[in-house]
């Protein structure tokens, strides 16, 4: 291939003569090189097409450090710019700060040992845009000193590979920290289920949540039977706010809605929020950063409040943490739910044994007040058997008898009265009552017992007070009760005051003493049944604890209220029912309501003259004295021991008989099997007979089922004479045909 000429002259031709024209000249064949050059070129154009394609940077530098050639990409990686020449001056400058200093002393280093250099550092471009990059350079030595002269190298863009290792990393942490949580969990779980109190619970919650998350602050809140709880856990960045509960419901965002499912926001949806931007600006707010709460609701869907965490101590709350903090709060919610069950338990169990305590209690007082009358009266009964007493003591021992044997009485009527009110069956007979008389007859009744101690008994009636509706027995109870009570806790030479008087639409009794008083404490539960300030063995006063607690059943059934007032233990007590006044249109309808029959006190020895009288009981003892009692009356009375013989006794032509007289609890045939059978026979062999149940069972029921049974009467043991007297001549003036 002829790829050129070279001509060498001395001077321009045409000045040579024909003679001395001559021309030299050579040729040289550049295919080779040409060849070599088309391929250099071609190779490099590969080279560039597999540099672009793979997106790698190329770099060649000559030593020492200067200027740097770099293809697009390698620009484009290092941050230099596209256009200009690179020192290496403006290379460091594109890297990231942290890494320049670093990346400086690898290469020097690198060229130092003539050792291939390979690193990773960040460069930041002209937009900014920070990118990972690894560089991969060799150092080239001159064959002939051995001294480098270049050191050229690639550059690869690691930015994504170094973005997805960064997210595994956060990943495996994520993950590592979950698992951190559920460990937490499980021990939040057994600290929660092993508390035995809201309260401890709610605590429990607070710190092992913020605990868990990882956060400066936690807050519980719970609202149970309309009483609000709250507990904290806070930083010790935060410790000041300790103990500050009063303010900690500006600790937390508050929804308009309850809280009805999981609710997290980060620190900018906060700030935006404009709860946030008013409660920032309170004064006892604490700082926040983020937000997140999760409900607590029991017995399936109720919800009773919130945990709440603010400030996460790194990072924002993120699903895992939503997901671990729902979990605390059910695990919460089955917590308090528990702890509720348990303290109600634990009520019932200490009430169950509060009131078995009461009622040991009340048996060893009951067993005491029982005995302790009986004392007195078998000791004077064997003394009255000696028959060496003057009649002054004979009439001692037979007060003493009489006075224990009513005490006796009362103290079972007390115990009847409150079985009765328990099962609701006091009944009252209404009629228009003065309340000035129903309180002189209850004084009359104390009065007794006041003077032996010397007690003084102030009065205070206001005249003219209008009537009250009610029952004037059950009243005088009510007065009684009070009376005695202050007469029994007022010492020798106290005094008792007594006041009646109308106060707007009521009539109220105030009965004030300066005895024993009443300890504080105890005071709320002072009309309670089987409740006494001192029931132990040394106590100073007698009595089984019923009396107040009638009274306020009793005042209450008339639609009063009873107070119990003491400044304290020696102080004296205050004691004020208040009743209402009776309508003045219901007088007329409680009169035609109640008629009741006047009974005579103290009937004649001769009021029972000439009848007959058949007495039925199986208990010598008792058929004795009804045999005693009816005679000294003037009745012919015949006793049997049995209901059989009773029947065959009244069907016997050859007995007839004015009146029966039957116990009820007999053996192999009862009351009610006797009356059914003498009901049964014709009224010429007796069948029509009046009869009258004695009976030592008590309450509305058997009084219905006597009546129902067939007797007309019915009177309970234990009977005074008097008594059984007036009841027959009141069953006898109520039948005219056998007047």
């Amino acid at each position: 291939m002829l790829v050129g000429a070279a001509l060498l002259q001395e001077q321009p031709c045409d000045r040579l003569s024909p003679d001395e024209q001559a021309l030299i000249g050579f040729y040289l064949d550049l295919s080779d090189r040409k060849q070599v050059e088309r391929a250099l070129r071609e190779s490099e154009e590969r080279l560039h097409l597999i540099l672009d394609a793979s997106a790698l940077g190329m770099w060649y530098c000559d030593l020492p450090l200067n200027v740097l050639l770099c293809n697009k990409t390698c620009k484009e990686h290092l941050g230099l710019p596209p256009q200009g020449e690179v020192t290496i001056d403006l290379f460091y400058a594109c890297l990231h700060p942290d890494d320049r200093e670093s990346t400086r002393q690898g290469i020097e280093k690198a060229i130092g040992d003539r050792t291939p250099y390979d690193a990773e550092f960040r460069t930041r471009g002209p937009d900014g845009h920070l990118r990972w990059v690894r560089v991969k350079g060799q150092i080239f030595n001159d064959p002939t000193s051995g001294r480098p002269y270049r050191f050229d190298g690639i550059t690869i863009d690691i930015t994504a590979a170094k973005q997805a290792e960064a997210e595994r990393e956060l990943l495996l942490a994520r993950r590592s920290q979950y698992a951190l949580q559920l460990h937490g969990l499980t021990h939040a779980s057994m600290v929660m289920n092993a508390s035995l109190s809201v309260e401890s619970v709610l605590r429990s919650i607070t710190e092992q949540a913020r605990a868990i998350i990882g956060a400066h602050q936690a807050i519980a809140r719970v609202t149970l039977n309309g009483e609000t709880l709250i507990s904290c856990s806070l930083a010790e960045r935060h410790a000041a706010w300790q103990g500050a509960e009063h303010h900690l419901e500006l600790l937390h965002l508050q929804p308009d809605e309850p809280l009805n499912q999981s609710l997290r926001m980060t620190q900018d949806e906060l700030s935006g929020d404009p709860r946030w931007q008013a409660l920032a600006q309170q004064q006892y707010s604490l700082p926040m950063h983020g937000w997140l709460a999760a409900p607590l609701r029991i017995q399936g869907d109720r919800l009773i409040g919130s945990v709440q965490l603010s400030e996460k101590i790194e990072g924002e709350f993120n699903e895992e943490d939503e997901a671990i903090v729902v979990q605390l709060a059910q695990i919460a919610a089955v917590a308090i739910e528990n702890t509720r069950l348990y303290e109600a338990e634990q009520r019932a169990r200490t009430h169950a044994e509060e009131a078995n305590r009461i009622k040991d209690e009340f048996l060893a007082v009951l067993s005491h007040e029982l005995r302790t009358p009986l004392n007195p009266i078998l000791g004077w009964v064997k003394l009255l058997r000696t028959r060496q007493m003057d009649e002054a003591k004979v009439a001692r021992a037979l007060e003493t008898i009489e006075r224990n044997a009513s005490l006796q009485a009362q103290l079972i009527e007390d115990l009847l009265d409150v079985s009765r009110i328990l099962r609701g069956k006091i009944n009252l007979a209404i009629c228009s009552v003065n309340l000035q008389a129903v309180v002189e007859a209850a004084l009359d009744m104390v009065r007794l017992a006041a003077q032996a101690k010397g007690i003084e008994i102030d009065t205070q009636f206001v005249s003219g007070l209008p009537t009250i509706s009610g029952d004037p027995n059950r009243l005088q109870q009510v007065v009684c009760n009070l009376l005695s009570n202050a007469v029994k806790f007022t010492p020798n030479g106290g005094r008792v005051s007594v006041q009646l008087w109308a106060d707007g639409s009521f009539v109220k009794i105030q009965i004030q003493d300066n005895g024993a008083g009443i300890n504080p404490h105890f005071l709320p539960y002072v009309f309670d049944y089987f409740r006494q300030q001192n029931s132990s063995s040394n106590r100073a006063f007698g009595g089984l604890g019923l009396g107040l607690a009638i009274v306020r059943y009793l005042v209450e059934l008339h639609g009063g209220t009873a107070i119990a007032q003491s400044p304290g233990e020696g102080q004296g007590a205050i004691f004020t029912v208040a009743f209402p006044l009776m309508p003045p249109s219901s007088n007329d309808w409680a009169a035609e309501r109640v008629a009741p029959v006047e009974l005579a006190s103290t009937p004649a020895f001769s009021s029972l003259q000439g009848l007959r009288i058949l007495v039925v009981d199986d208990e010598v003892d008792t058929r004795e004295l009804l045999i005693f009692t009816l005679e000294q009356y003037g009745a012919q009375v015949l006793a049997v021991g049995s209901a059989q013989v009773a029947i065959n006794c009244i069907a016997s032509s050859e007995s007839q008989f004015d009146l029966l007289l039957s116990d009820i609890g007999m053996p192999e045939m009862d009351g009610y099997q006797l009356i059914h059978q003498v009901r049964s026979l014709p009224p010429a062999q007796g069948g029509n007979i009046l009869a009258i149940a004695l009976t030592a069972y008590a309450g509305h029921i058997n009084r219905q089922q006597i009546l129902q049974a067939g007797f007309q009467a019915h009177l309970a043991k234990p009977i005074e004479p008097a008594a059984l007297a007036v009841a027959i001549v009141n069953l006898l003036a109520s039948q005219p045909q056998l007047n």
